[in-house]
């Protein structure tokens, strides 16, 4: 019985957290109420708070649920660093592009959380998402210099907000371009990555600063 009781508990966790996704991305964080994700869960209000004490924690565990994806932890089993960071970068706008929760919860932290106090909180989560991407792409950086694909004087840190930048850029062109069909301009997202990355063998303007 107690297996029942903790299985109906997670389908209905999953349930409200299916809602709140459609809700946050329809109507933004801000303007979305705990009302909003009962409706569109089908579950009672009561429900709701008896899992979640208010939408920012249902917005937490719904972008949780996210990274805790199988899909979303990739690790690159290429030799050369160069290339693992152009994989890694089109893994995951393949994965972006996708109808799917991942797609829609993305939107919803860069795109539907307006900055405010009431959303501090999710601000501060996603800039841990953020900083943990940054973290990976520097290790790549690094093991790229080490195997000598780039060259040590690369001032990594600031070579490590280029490619982000590129990267946002990509995105962004995946859903102002297509937004009826991204996966048709992955393509050229792959030429931009490429040139990125192959441009930081020779960046006159990212090397490391000498005094």
């Amino acid at each position: 019985m107690a297996r029942k009781t903790k299985e109906d508990a997670q389908k209905t966790r999953d349930a409200i957290l299916d809602g709140a996704e459609q809700v946050f991305l329809a109507k933004g964080v801000a303007q979305s109420t705990m009302a909003d994700i009962a409706d569109a869960a089908g579950v009672s209000r009561g429900a709701v708070y008896g899992h979640y004490p208010n939408k920012i924690d249902v917005c937490k565990a719904m972008s949780e649920r996210m990274l805790a994806c199988q899909s979303m932890h990739y690790c690159s089993s290429h030799h050369s660093a160069m290339e693992a960071l152009v994989q890694t970068g089109l893994y995951y706008l393949r994965l972006f592009c996708q109808p799917s929760s991942i797609q829609t919860v993305i939107a919803i932290l860069y795109f539907k959380c307006e900055r405010s106090a009431e959303n501090a909180p999710l601000i501060r989560h996603r800039d841990l998402i953020t900083k943990l991407a940054m973290h990976y792409s520097l290790r790549l950086l690094r093991r790229a210099v080490q195997n000598q694909e780039l060259p040590a004087s690369l001032d990594l840190r600031l070579s490590n907000h280029y490619l982000h930048t590129v990267f946002d850029g990509t995105y962004d062109m995946l859903q102002d371009l297509y937004p009826d069909r991204p996966q048709a301009a992955l393509p050229d997202c792959e030429r931009i990555l490429r040139t990125a990355v192959e441009s930081l063998r020779q960046a006159p303007h990212l090397q490391q600063k000498t005094s």
